[in-house]
């Protein structure tokens, strides 16, 4: 999805389960799964991260890079500029709102990061999110299903957990809970209830 891209509009389909890498060298990896793959790779650099992109773009993955962990961006309206035209990723990950609105305006599926660790910062991450309108949120850690509840059903956009996921029970009570699909680094949960879940992109 390069820069002039126009972002989706009508129904986003989320897997249940979202595989995140820690480094582009982990793409090999990644399983041929049926229905719809998204991968959300959470490190690398700026100069290295558009050939791994590709490559798992190219076996139908829908990548997605976490921007503030990705080395050598800057990640404002320019630097995201850059990104999509060189890496062409398919959206971004972020923890900042001003970050969702500059990658809105590139054209990039935006996901924002909100971390759950009061009910202040559910309040505060909530509104952030509804200021933001980010395509989707994930909120971690990933195993709070009551606390992902109160976010689901307080904004209008698709909810991913992440974070300490280790077993298929979890994932099945956050997914009760409302969320569209959760994103674990381990790899024994990566092919576990892959159905999708479809929610609207606003």
């Amino acid at each position: 999805m390069g820069a002039n891209a126009e972002r989706p509009k009508g129904r986003l389909e989320i897997p249940r389960i979202i595989p995140a890498l820690r480094s582009v060298a982990e793409g090999w990896v990644l399983p041929d799964l049926p229905g719809p793959r998204w991968v959300f790779l959470l490190g690398g650099t700026l100069t290295t991260v558009g050939e791994p992109v590709g490559q798992m773009q190219r076996r139908g993955w829908r990548v997605f890079v976490h921007v503030d962990m990705l080395r050598g961006l800057t990640p404002d309206l320019e630097g995201l500029t850059f990104l999509s035209e060189f890496a062409a990723p398919d959206g971004i990950i972020t923890t900042h709102s001003h970050t969702v609105l500059a990658a809105r305006k590139v054209g990039l599926i935006t996901i924002q990061r909100l971390f759950l660790l009061d009910s202040l910062s559910i309040t505060t991450g909530v509104a952030q999110a509804r200021s933001a309108r980010p395509d989707a949120v994930e909120v971690l850690p990933g195993i709070l299903p009551e606390a992902a509840h109160q976010v689901v059903c307080a904004l209008p956009c698709p909810v991913i957990a992440g974070g300490l996921l280790t077993d298929g029970t979890q994932v099945d009570r956050m997914v009760a809970a409302g969320v569209a699909g959760v994103s674990t680094s381990t790899p024994r949960l990566w092919a576990h209830a892959v159905r999708p879940v479809r929610r609207e992109v606003r």
